[in-house]
């Protein structure tokens, strides 16, 4: 395995399908930017999920504005004078803050779906319900038993899979039968893009990977997902030029929860802090402490926690710098060269977000051959879990038997490889397994799924496949 594969410029949440290894050296994440008042967007978390109305007062007396509240998880997106960070501090009520950061998607490396490039037979490209799935889709045979899973479960709409991603082709064969809906939740004119019209409906794709993801979960039709007939909605959380941030994030996870989601599904990955952060103003240089940890992060966290803490299994990737995230003071040393340049420091501890925070299913990615992928991020106690990612390994000669196949934007299909295509199948497993028992808690979800992995006996620290590779079949058979 690639160890020493560059680390993508990151700050809270990046999507791990983006694999190729230009793409890693070259990605950048979207510095913060201050306009010529010095004001910037801020996320302010006060202790105990308590929003303070002083606080706000604060804010908006000195010129800024709330632009976003999360009272589930107190917390609140500002715009204000980077002057009043102090200020804000010094109440007790505020346990941390910090800039919101903009989150930027890497480029992707994918192979469109084309037959003519594909070294098959016509007759055996059909176009008819399944022909896909027979010829490309290893990934989801491996999960399946070769589709043995189908004869005891394929899903139903009264369990949903929340898919917090790029969006949805609502109009896919494959896919609309089981789209139950879902919202947009990026804002009008986000970033100075006058194409975001900020209506909660449009949950269109702009980007394909939302599209892709939501085909390896419920795909029916030439392709075939681990639950084929499973209800799934769709909460667009990346825009049309593949930006986020924390808020934005950690609004889509409590209205998924709030909607009735039984799983949520998170194919993106990213590192943060958990310590002592500083930052410098660039106008001023004056050094600000911004608190223990980053805010982002701890709303992030939150989230995810109202999410359990209501019932929900979350299920993360593992993300694709092929790096060991237990090493927490490498990442930490890291962030510090990265990001010095945008005036931040760091002390303390980093981890892989959201696979480091406790109760979430976090699945590595595997290749054609049951091994790591050479850009899956590994870890001892940090994977839980492993599924087929695929590999890019062979990608100069356009092998696409290495990719793993699935749907994609304008009713198309795509090949790709990541741990963001891993993630979604064990999505997928944790649905069926609520379909049979729709009792079932996170964390009996989870132990069922890792009871009934195949163990892999070539990694006996765990670091690679935590309990295993996952077996719909093997998890459904056991559960009856």
């Amino acid at each position: 395995m690639n160890k020493g594969l560059g680390f993508k410029k990151i700050y809270l949440v990046l999507f791990s399908i983006f694999i190729f290894t230009v793409a890693f050296n070259d990605s950048k994440v979207q510095a913060l930017e201050l306009d010529k008042s010095n004001n910037t967007k801020m996320i302010v978390l006060f202790n105990e999920n308590n929003i303070d109305t002083n606080v706000k007062d604060l804010i908006e007396n000195d010129g800024g504005k709330v632009i976003s509240t999360l009272p589930e998880i107190g917390g609140i997106e500002v715009e204000c004078n980077t002057n009043i960070i102090p200020k804000i501090k010094s109440y007790n009520s505020v346990k941390s803050i910090s800039p919101n950061h903009n989150i930027l998607i890497p480029k992707e490396k994918t192979i469109k779906f084309r037959e003519n490039l594909i070294r098959k037979s016509r007759s055996q490209v059909t176009g008819e319900d399944g022909d896909l799935y027979d010829l490309y889709q290893w990934d989801i045979k491996r999960v399946t038993n070769d589709g043995n899973s189908f004869q005891l479960e394929t899903g139903n709409h009264d369990v949903v899979i929340g898919i917090l991603d790029s969006g949805i082709d609502e109009k896919h064969p494959d896919l609309k039968n089981n789209l139950l809906g879902g919202e947009n939740f990026i804002p009008k004119n986000f970033n100075g893009d006058e194409t975001e019209n900020g209506e909660p409906k449009d949950i269109n794709d702009r980007l394909g990977h939302g599209t892709y993801v939501s085909g390896s979960i419920a795909g029916n039709g030439r392709i075939k997902g681990v639950a084929p007939n499973i209800g799934f909605k769709s909460y667009r959380v990346f825009d049309s030029k593949g930006n986020t941030n924390a808020t934005i994030m950690s609004s889509a996870i409590i209205k998924a929860t709030d909607d009735g989601a039984n799983v949520i599904n998170l194919s993106m990955s990213g590192y943060d802090l958990k310590g002592k952060c500083y930052w410098v103003d660039p106008n001023t240089g004056i050094k600000q402490d911004l608190g223990d940890d980053m805010a982002e992060y701890a709303l992030y966290k939150r989230a995810i926690e109202y999410a359990l803490n209501k019932n929900v299994t979350v299920v993360t990737s593992a993300g694709n710098d092929g790096i060991d995230c237990s090493d927490g003071q490498n990442i930490t040393k890291f962030l510090n060269n990265r990001d010095k340049e945008e005036g931040f420091i760091y002390e303390g501890v980093a981890y892989q977000i959201p696979g480091s925070i406790e109760g979430v299913i976090n699945v590595s990615g595997t290749g054609r051959e049951d091994t790591i992928a050479s850009y899956s991020n590994y870890g001892k106690y940090f994977v839980h879990i492993a599924a087929p990612g695929g590999d890019y390994s062979k990608t100069e000669s356009m092998n696409v038997n290495d990719f793993c196949l699935s749907t994609s934007i304008g009713g198309q299909y795509m090949f790709e490889v990541g741990t963001s295509i891993a993630a979604p199948k064990v999505s997928a497993i944790a649905g069926l397994l609520l379909c049979q028992n729709k009792n079932l808690t996170p964390k009996e979800v989870a132990q069922k799924i890792y009871e009934t992995s195949d163990k892999l006996d070539n990694d006996k620290s765990k670091q690679y496949y935590g309990e295993g590779m996952a077996n719909a079949y093997n998890a459904l058979e056991e559960n009856k």
